[in-house]
């Protein structure tokens, strides 16, 4: 498994909000999400002004594939 396997996928598609990214992975908090992106088990959020941020479902998918290989 690679280490970062988001690390290798172009960041496209939506992008969706923390609290959606966690909900999509099976998290239950956004700041259970924001705990693993420190650890660099998870991405962190790319943000994209003022206090907006995202993560692109590109790079999640990358998370649930490397997981479930």
């Amino acid at each position: 498994m690679t280490e970062k396997p988001w690390e290798a996928v172009p960041a496209t598609g939506p992008l969706l909000r923390p609290a959606q990214a966690a909900e999509f992975l099976g998290f239950k908090s956004r700041g259970h999400y924001y705990t693993l992106a420190r650890q660099g088990r998870v991405p962190s959020p790319i943000h994209v002004g003022g206090r907006a941020a995202g993560i692109p479902l590109a790079w999640l998918q990358a998370v649930i594939a490397a997981a479930a290989a």
